[in-house]
């Protein structure tokens, strides 16, 4: 399959899916147009990992727990060095999470943590994540400029989801710097000071949850901390102490890290052609189309890994058991054989979602519907304060290196007209 690609393309796999090349990190969708055309099941080195661009080999590997399980999808991408996988050795790092486990046991604890993301739940939460996003607006509106990614995308859904967790609001900063040194640990590769340097951190962040949880069994409250200690105190309990530490750790990244990214990129599309954005303004009601066209067009996941667990037949393809592969959901967004004019954001599009943003199958996301709600109040609410919203000028789109996983701009800095 690499021949393939070194023939058709020119590329080598391993140059074309390079994460930390600025091609890459900038446009990854050039490498899997390349793939999903001439190899959608494609070893990136003669030893893997394996890179899924096509979408009915997707589908096939994502709807198959057992043959590609997700036990192992927080223990990082990259080998640590040895002084920091002794570090790690006494933490929770390696343990596998209830969220990524197999079925009879992630579907238990999925159901014991649904409830925070039911309609019914979302209903009661939209005034407060409205207000929210109206006051975060009226704190910028008068200086006429903002990057909208630190001073909107991002403080919007990390208030809300550490509201539904129960993070005081005085440690939000710390808990962010917390969670990016996690997961910087599992999605790209790292010089060894600095693997030690976000070991330490997730050590601290491993006992602050612990602390909250502590905190939580002598004080309940509403939030999901408090669901987690009583879970953990039941006769057969659905988790542990442990576990509902590491699930509060994937609970906050997925709530808040994807959501950003997601308003921040669909921001950055209509305003790049601005006459979606004047469609927007005079019509809120294309607004869930364009959170869509946002999902489908540039999303913030990129994708997901598994490991193989048995040799696996995959589009005609054996993939080897112990093998892990990258299931790169960005990919079915652009199909061509799915989505007329893939290449163009358009807010015409209708019907059920062309795309896997949210995942697919037993692992499809538990917040995917508050991520939409999320999406939806900001754009609805900067297209009604801030109507005359321009990219700045002379701005040119930076991504961070996000691995196979993430995908998001450094920072989007706006203007818009004020008095």
């Amino acid at each position: 399959m690499s021949d393939r690609i070194l023939e058709d393309s020119q590329l080598d796999p391993a140059e074309l899916f390079d994460p930390m090349s600025p091609q890459f990190i900038a446009n990854p969708h050039d490498a899997y147009r390349v793939a999903r055309e001439k190899a959608p099941v494609c070893p990136v080195t003669e030893h893997g990992p394996w890179v899924i661009t096509g979408r009915e080999e997707m589908a096939q590997v994502l709807r198959d727990p057992l043959r590609f399980t997700s036990r192992n999808n927080t223990h990082g991408a990259y080998e640590l060095t040895e002084e920091c996988q002794e570090l790690l050795s006494g933490s929770l790092f390696y343990r596998v999470t209830l969220f990524n486990s197999d079925p009879e046991t992630h579907g238990r604890f999925r159901s014991l943590v649904n409830e925070e993301f039911t309609p019914r739940a979302l209903r009661r939460r939209e005034p407060a994540i409205r207000e929210l996003a109206e006051k975060l607006v009226r704190d910028i509106k008068d200086a006429g400029s903002v990057d909208l990614l630190s001073g909107f995308a991002y403080p919007l859904p990390m208030t809300v989801i550490c509201d539904i967790i129960g993070v005081p609001a005085q440690d939000h900063a710390t808990v962010k710097a917390w969670n990016n040194d996690w997961l910087l640990m599992q999605v790209m590769p790292l010089p060894p000071e600095e693997q030690l340097r976000c070991a330490k951190s997730v050590l601290a962040y491993e006992e602050y949850y612990r602390g909250l949880l502590a905190d939580r069994s002598r004080r309940p409250a509403d939030d999901l901390l408090s669901v987690l200690v009583e879970a953990a105190a039941q006769q057969d309990p659905v988790c542990t102490l442990d576990d509902a530490v590491l699930a509060l750790q994937v609970i906050l990244a997925a709530g808040h890290e994807t959501t950003t990214n997601l308003i921040a990129n669909t921001v950055h599309q209509l305003l790049r052609d601005r006459s979606l954005w004047e469609q927007v303004v005079a019509d809120r009601g294309l607004i869930p189309a364009a959170v869509e066209e946002g999902l489908r067009f540039d999303t913030s996941v990129q994708g997901a890994p598994r490991l193989a667990a048995e040799d696996t037949t995959v589009g005609g393809v054996t993939i080897p058991a112990g093998a892990k592969v990258h299931t790169m959901f960005a990919a079915v967004g652009r199909d061509p054989g799915l989505t007329e004019d893939p290449e163009t954001f358009r807010l015409d599009r209708s019907g059920p979602p062309r795309h896997f943003a949210f995942g697919h199958g037993i692992h499809f996301c538990l917040g995917a519907s508050l991520g939409r709600l999320e999406s939806r109040i900001a754009l609805e609410t900067l297209a009604e304060a801030l109507p005359g919203l321009e990219l700045a000028p002379g701005f040119e789109p930076q991504h961070i290196p996000g691995g196979f996983v993430f995908h998001g701009l450094s920072a989007l800095p706006v203007t818009w007209p004020t008095g």
